[in-house]
């Protein structure tokens, strides 16, 4: 029952947050708002149901319920919550980088935005388990600026970016939170369109990268756009490569062809019913066409 719960809460929770968003939206009909309300009820008490029986284990829990169960505080918003959970499975040996950078996600969001000692401490934890956690690489770098080590916090969001072996969707939140700190110390803006080759199906050669580097803004351009349509070759014959759709979607949007984009997204959207409620692409894939779509 811990586990079908752990299961059912998050993906019955993630489902209605990202459909509806939160009750209170105006503009809703009074008996669809009624509705949303109920289902809002429920999951609120499935919710702490599996609290209770997590809590009550006499062998403390899995550990999967416990991260379950603090996702799920996390899309409610209930960020104190969801620190609590996470913090249990955080005492535990098996405890890797991503458990704490939730940990430190968490209870920054509690805080406003502010990096709490205790947040701080589980930041250096999840990048001392895994450098190359993105998770640990952004929190460091809003710790650090906080701190006012500005040019460290730019630092390590360009290294990680630099270390990527392919484009991730996070990639763009680290574009723009290096190019917001550097602003501030005079760096020289980055763009999303320098990690864009990282789209093609194997990735550039060391070839293409130096002959990348002799290349004027529109040669590079048409480069990139040369890779992109390599992957879109590529997709045709494999269809079912989420991952691969989501790239093109990605540089489809970093070269500003919308169109093309949306398209890219909306096939990715069709193959993510069949993964996991709370797997992330769904987010991801969800904050690219709300933001892509007119």
């Amino acid at each position: 029952m811990v586990v079908l719960s752990a299961v059912f809460v998050p993906v019955f929770a993630f489902g209605y947050y990202s459909a509806m968003g939160s009750p209170e939206i105006p503009g809703v009909a009074f008996a669809e708002r009624a509705t949303e309300r109920q289902e809002a009820a429920e999951i609120a008490e499935l919710t702490d149901r599996l609290y209770v029986r997590l809590s009550s284990d006499p062998e403390g829990g899995p550990s999967e319920g416990w991260m379950l169960l603090g996702q799920t505080y996390s899309k409610m918003g209930r960020y104190a919550d969801a620190a609590d959970a996470y913090r249990v499975v955080a005492q535990r040996p098996e405890a890797d980088s991503a458990v704490f950078s939730m940990l430190a996600e968490v209870l920054i969001y509690a805080e406003q935005g502010v990096v709490t000692p205790e947040a701080d401490t589980a930041i250096d934890r999840a990048y001392e388990l895994d450098p190359s956690n993105p998770g640990a690489a952004f929190f460091k770098a809003v710790s650090l600026e906080q701190k006012g080590d500005e040019a460290r916090a730019h630092e390590t969001l360009v290294a990680r970016l630099d270390d990527a072996d392919r484009f991730f969707p996070w990639m763009e939140s680290f574009v723009g939170e290096a190019n917001r700190i550097g602003a501030k110390i005079g760096k020289a803006p980055i763009s999303l369109a320098d990690y864009a080759p990282k789209t093609s199906a194997s990735g550039p050669t060391q070839e293409d990268i130096e002959n990348a580097q002799d290349m004027s803004v529109e040669e590079r351009q048409d480069f990139i756009r040369s890779m992109v349509e390599r992957l879109a070759t590529r997709l045709e014959d494999e269809p079912d490569d989420l991952d691969g759709w989501m790239r093109l979607g990605n540089a489809y949007s970093v070269l500003g062809d919308t169109a093309p984009a949306i398209a890219a997204f909306e096939h990715a959207e069709i193959l993510l019913s069949e993964v996991p409620g709370d797997d992330p692409r769904r987010q991801a894939v969800q904050s690219a066409l709300e933001r892509l779509r007119p």
